[in-house]
């Protein structure tokens, strides 16, 4: 298993019952097709409505027994569960396993104890700290800081704040900062594919999939650092939207102080033009 195929694992294990099956006269076909029909009969047997049956050259004959054959199995599918049990090893598993039936309860593991995928470091605390004292609506100096950015456009701020961004995170100036949902990570620089709204699913061992060996993903590391504070299941409380294009190469901050960007949406803070309609209505 040497990860050539990204986001795609046959364990030694699998591996090896592949290459004793190819040794067949038929070169593993019957046993290919029967595994199909199997996982079929289980994917009935869990609930499923509908399965998705290709392959290369696949024939209508080879369907129709992958269907046949399913439904004559499906009524002790439970029976066929152990036969598709290729872990990792030390494999991670959000949830607990049922030694009775192989699949998972619905009890989640205990991520405590486990290891960090990644290193964390002061500058994250530091960033943590700027963060509370400044970028969190009603303490103290978040009004000070919305104060100076309603004022007149300067681009000394904007420099200011694009210096500081690209010394800690190689910001690209996209205008619409993900890094309060990130464990102060950008995407947009230190994602090869930008991804805002989660792992793309091809990283192996925590390593990028593009940068292997070279660079952790994003998301392996924004989990590492959320998890140092037992914060981690917050990863998943917001949708993070695409950028919006229209604030790009502006201020960050000031789109964020003043609610013009997702983060502002998703924290409530009002825009200028909300501000002073709600005090008409007052």
């Amino acid at each position: 298993n040497s990860n050539q195929l990204p986001g795609c694992v046959v364990t030694d294990e699998l591996l090896a019952q592949l290459d004793k099956e190819r040794t067949a006269e038929d070169k593993g076909l019957g046993a290919r097709l029967l595994r199909a029909a199997k996982m079929y009969a289980i994917m009935k047997g869990m609930g499923y409505n509908g399965v998705h049956i290709g392959g290369h050259n696949i024939k209508f004959e080879q369907v129709e027994y992958i269907i046949d054959k399913g439904e004559e199995l499906s009524k002790n599918w439970m029976d066929l569960v152990h036969e598709f049990d290729y872990p990792m090893p030390n494999g991670f598993y959000v949830y607990e396993k049922d030694p009775k039936t192989g699949l998972n309860t619905t009890t989640p593991v205990n991520r405590q104890n486990l290891p960090l995928n990644d290193s964390v470091g002061v500058v994250y605390s530091g960033m943590r700290l700027m963060h509370s004292l400044a970028f969190t609506p009603h303490k103290r100096l978040f009004p000070v800081m919305r104060k100076i950015y309603k004022g007149r456009k300067n681009p000394r701020k904007h420099g200011f704040e694009h210096i500081i961004k690209v010394i800690t995170n190689d910001c690209k100036d996209c205008g619409d900062c993900a890094m309060f949902e990130l464990a102060y990570l950008c995407p947009m620089s230190q994602c090869p594919k930008n991804q805002r709204n989660g792992a793309c699913g091809g990283s192996y061992n925590g390593w990028c999939e593009v940068f292997p060996n070279e660079k952790k993903c994003i998301y392996v590391r924004a989990y590492s650092r959320l998890k140092k504070y037992g914060e981690e299941g917050t990863l998943d409380s917001y949708i993070i939207p695409p950028a919006n294009w229209d604030l790009y190469q502006t201020s960050s901050w000031y789109n964020f102080f003043l609610g013009r960007d997702h983060s502002g949406k998703i924290h409530n803070i009002p825009t200028v033009e909300e501000e002073e309609e709600a005090k008409k209505g007052k």
